[in-house]
């Protein structure tokens, strides 16, 4: 069990864990249903850093800063997923070569623009809530984002042959799904309100997995990755429109 949760943190995150895991691919398959406690930790790093920089500084520079933190924190994996995912898909080139595309270690237009606007959106979405509640949301945030990737690894096919998203997708059971989905509730307790979001984001996802499929039939782990980055717009953005008012 700790030895799975380790080795989460250590895939999804840049911490200086002192620990060597020898890893199977089933580790990978059977953490998943660490992803909200990864979240979790992400997530109250992230309102720990927001609390300390409001304290010292205006609420500008702390977002900036919070949102550079993560970044750091996650090592882009996420925002390199986001950049390949729009460079390959809106591409309109046929299955194969979008494929191709969202393989390619370079980055091309598309990719550098929604990577601006994820980063810019982020700030601003920031800036436009009552800092006390920040805190909360940045807390929350990479869990729900992180849920989302469990909810389309069980539900969607594999598009690609091999790769590290196969590690995930297909091979997460209901069941897994189910824990994390209770893990994530519980975690909601803080604040139940959260819960809107958490279903607005749940669908966003599933239209988006239906818009992938139409284009790929199936998600990649580039897919994944920018799910979560996707997910954590729209959760501020949401609360923006209809909660924070």
């Amino acid at each position: 069990m700790m030895k799975r949760l380790i080795l989460m943190l250590q895939f999804l995150t840049k911490l200086p864990l002192p620990f060597e895991i020898d890893a199977k691919e089933e580790d990978f398959s059977k953490g998943i249903i660490y992803f909200p406690i990864v979240g979790l930790v992400i997530g109250a790093l992230m309102a720990g850093l927001y609390i300390g920089l409001s304290a010292l500084t205006n609420v500008m520079i702390a977002s900036v800063l919070v949102i550079i933190f993560e970044m750091f924190i996650t090592g882009g994996l996420h925002l390199d997923g986001l950049a390949d995912t729009f460079d390959g898909l809106y591409s309109y080139r046929d299955k194969e070569r979008m494929l191709e595309i969202m393989k390619d270690s370079r980055v091309g237009t598309n990719g550098v623009l929604v990577l601006i606007a994820n980063i810019v959106l982020k700030i601003v979405l920031l800036v436009s809530i009552d800092p006390e509640m920040v805190p909360t949301l940045l807390l929350l945030m990479p869990v729900v984002s992180r849920l989302m990737v469990v909810v389309l690894s069980a539900i969607s096919k594999y598009a690609r042959n091999n790769g590290m998203g196969g590690f995930f997708i297909g091979k997460t059971t209901k069941l897994q799904l189910a824990i994390t989905i209770v893990l994530v509730l519980v975690m909601h307790l803080i604040y139940l309100e959260g819960l809107f979001l958490l279903g607005m984001i749940i669908i966003l996802t599933l239209i988006y997995r239906y818009h992938v499929y139409s284009k790929i039939d199936g998600i990649t782990g580039d897919v994944l990755g920018a799910t979560v980055e996707m997910s954590e717009v729209f959760y501020l953005m949401l609360y923006v429109l209809f909660l924070g008012v």
